[in-house]
């Protein structure tokens, strides 16, 4: 039975890709042309995309600072090219603190095939594995076992009627269960894990908080800003942009930094705009002037969101009207409040009471964020408050990969 879900899952995708799907071919033939890196390893970090590896990156450096030869593995293409380029670059590094030699090597990891999980291992003999949050398989996690490499989760956040709960549940209970660790994310999360009747559960608190705030805005944006207001419109969608792009005129002192979560509808926005942008990938080329007198700075570049926020004032995350809300966390590490739509499942913090978050309603019209932004833009002491606020409840967080690594290198 444990081979099915790695069966089932490599014939979609190559059905898929037989029909033309170019992320499904991206992910076949990522595998079939790379060359793994040579073990052996003393630590495998597995994050199945990018937001598993910007929040493995605390840990990543734990690693590097004890000595460590470290491998770090994607599933999915989305983001990959970002861990491959820092890895390759020694940009997630820090600076050597000993002789130890500081390496890194990326890979993507094996689809969950017996005869591909077990060419990988023996190509690069992981000494310990660590899995960001989940994407564990039943082939290769049965293969760990088998061959005596211990492995954990980092950072998991079991919600209320998740499947690996469940008593009778032949393909996740041994998965989860022959972990050396769980660390969980939240104390709730580690009491449902507890009743389930698992023993290798932890608290650690949430991984993110470590790995944000740590990036300062780019040089030469004052020239955008021009010390006005600057609301940033991060990942987002269309129906945040409907919300917003109707009070461009009505607030004519307040700068936007606009930043979709999918960039290729650039060019649709553009088409939209109801004042001067300009985009973030032509930024230099523009005279002061031409920067100055911009209404917006349309995001078209991957990755640079997060140094981006610490240009803002206020902040409106996209994701919480359809898919799922987005990253809040880098917007309040740089001192934001954030408004968002309602649908927030698996973000705690948009709840929390000591997070300077605005929940807007299901069916929100552009006066109910206008109302959001009046009250901040006419109320400096009220900004201000929740600058300290949101700067305060993360560094409240921070310290959960230390805990981590406090447990799986001990010495």
């Amino acid at each position: 039975m444990k081979i099915l879900p790695g069966a089932l899952y490599v014939g979609a995708l190559r059905g898929a890709a037989m029909k033309g799907h170019r992320k499904a071919r991206a992910m076949l033939a990522v595998r079939r042309q790379q060359v793994l890196p040579e073990g052996p390893f003393d630590l495998w970090i597995h994050a199945a995309s990018l937001g598993e590896y910007l929040m493995s990156k605390p840990l990543l450096d734990l690693a590097q600072q004890d000595g460590l030869r470290v491998l770090v593995t994607s599933f999915s293409t989305s983001g990959a090219e970002i861990a491959q380029r820092e890895l390759d670059t020694g940009h997630s590094a820090p600076k050597a603190s000993s002789a130890h030699t500081l390496t890194a090597h990326f890979a993507f990891a094996p689809l969950d095939r017996p005869k591909a999980v077990r060419s990988f291992l023996a190509r690069t003999q992981p000494q310990q594995v660590l899995f960001m949050k989940y994407d564990l398989w039943p082939v290769m996690t049965a293969e760990l076992h088998r061959s005596r490499i211990p492995y954990s989760v980092a950072f998991a956040e079991v919600k209320p009627r998740a499947t690996r709960l469940w008593v009778w549940n032949p393909l996740e209970r041994p998965m989860w269960a022959g972990a050396a660790h769980v660390f969980h994310q939240t104390l709730e999360s580690l009491e449902r894990w507890t009743r389930a009747g698992y023993t290798n559960g932890h608290l650690s608190g949430d991984g993110r908080f470590d790995q944000v705030g740590k990036r300062p805005a780019p040089l030469g944006v004052e020239a955008f800003t021009d010390f006005r207001p600057v609301l940033v419109l991060g990942s987002s969608w269309q129906p945040e942009e409907n919300l917003l792009l109707p009070l461009l005129l009505r607030f004519p002192e307040l700068k936007v930094i606009l930043a979709p979560h999918d960039v290729s509808r650039t060019a649709d926005i553009t088409a939209r705009l109801p004042v001067p942008a300009i985009r973030w990938s032509e930024f230099e080329q523009h005279a002061p002037t031409v920067k100055g007198e911009a209404r917006i700075l349309l995001v078209d570049t991957v990755g640079d969101l997060a140094a981006l926020y610490a240009c803002g004032d206020l902040a409106l995350v996209g994701g919480a009207f359809g898919p799922g809300l987005h990253n809040i966390l880098e917007a309040l590490a740089h001192g934001l409040p954030v408004v968002c739509g309602p649908k927030i499942e698996g973000h705690w913090e948009a709840i929390h009471p000591e997070a300077p978050v605005t929940l807007l309603p299901k069916n929100a019209q552009p006066s109910d964020l206008a109302q959001w932004l009046k009250e901040r833009l006419e109320k400096p002491a009220l900004l201000q408050t929740e600058k300290v606020k949101a700067q305060a409840f993360i560094a409240q967080h921070c310290g959960a990969s230390q805990r981590v690594w406090e447990i799986l290198n001990p010495s």
